[in-house]
């Protein structure tokens, strides 16, 4: 079984906090439906990302 990387971990809740942060404050009013579908594609674009820049190191 591989072990993930705990950068990539922490780098990836970060982004998404931060996206629904920005998200939050600038649309307040906005439908779950939506918020589901951002946070998730966000957190595939943070995934990614931290993979860049913590890579698994076995």
């Amino acid at each position: 079984m591989r072990r993930g990387s705990i950068g990539m971990a922490l780098f990836t809740g970060a982004f998404v906090l931060r996206v629904m942060l920005v998200m939050e404050y600038l649309i307040p009013n906005i439908h779950t439906i939506i918020k589901i579908i951002v946070v998730g594609l966000s957190a595939m674009i943070g995934g990614m990302i931290g993979n860049k820049f913590f890579p698994n190191r076995q």
